[in-house]
């Protein structure tokens, strides 16, 4: 089973067997994401040339990757011969590798989805190889939704007030008690709704104001505080 991750590309090293455009599309994508990318190819694209990562001319067919496999955190196959492409898989495969095989999806173990970034969130979207247009094409559905409703507003003073809070509350369950106390609060929630950023955000730093005050009181010298004492009353 297959699972979402974000993963921090800086610390990959990346194996493209193949330099045509998918050996392309991927040395660029983890290429400036970060990565250190490595690609083994007999030719290759006058783009992928000009990217400045590391290149071994090679035809695959004869050439011996196992050492460029072990260095590699991820390999990439997009050679354009199918048994090829196969040995190459189960080479990297038994090597313990995690591997993107751009010829076959059904036995690629990591994905390269199609992303967005919409009103400060990244949107990936995969059809994990079934349908790669219409998974690419809904990006655009979703950003269309995501722009018509209250989520960038929403977005815009969410992260104002968890800056606002990690200035000012060191114990991070009161931080996370009152990011639940926002989220469930009905009357932060109108105004949200309504586009009222200014009574939004004033909402959302008495609620801050309220728990912050609980917490103080909580550490006061013989103060008697049960879990949750002096927190905001939903409207």
């Amino acid at each position: 089973m297959r699972i979402p991750l974000w993963v921090e590309a800086s610390r990959l090293r990346v194996l493209v067997l193949g330099g045509g455009s998918v050996g392309t599309r991927r040395a660029k994508y983890f290429h400036e994401a970060g990565a250190r990318v490595r690609v083994i190819a007999r030719e290759v694209t006058k783009e992928l040339e000009a990217l400045g990562v590391e290149i071994k001319r090679a035809d695959l067919r004869e050439h011996d990757p196992s050492e460029d496999i072990r260095w590699a955190d991820v390999v990439v196959i997009a050679v354009d011969d199918s048994a090829l492409a196969l040995k190459l898989f189960r080479q990297a495969e038994a090597a313990g590798k995690l591997v993107n095989d751009a010829t076959d999806a059904s036995r690629t173990h990591v994905i390269v989805p199609y992303e967005r970034v919409v009103a400060g969130l990244r949107i990936a979207v995969t059809s994990e190889g079934a349908a790669g247009a219409p998974a690419r094409l809904s990006l655009d559905v979703i950003e269309n939704c995501i722009r018509k409703s209250w989520v960038p507003l929403f977005y815009e003073i969410y992260k104002e007030l968890k800056r606002e809070a990690k200035s000012r509350l060191n114990d991070a369950k009161v931080r996370m008690q009152f990011y639940r106390e926002l989220c469930e609060d009905e009357e932060f929630t109108r105004l949200i709704k309504s586009g009222n950023r200014d009574a939004a955000l004033a909402r959302g730093l008495e609620l801050l104001n309220l728990i912050a005050g609980a917490a103080r009181g909580c550490k006061a010298p013989n103060s008697h505080c049960s879990p949750g004492a002096g927190a905001p009353r939903r409207r």
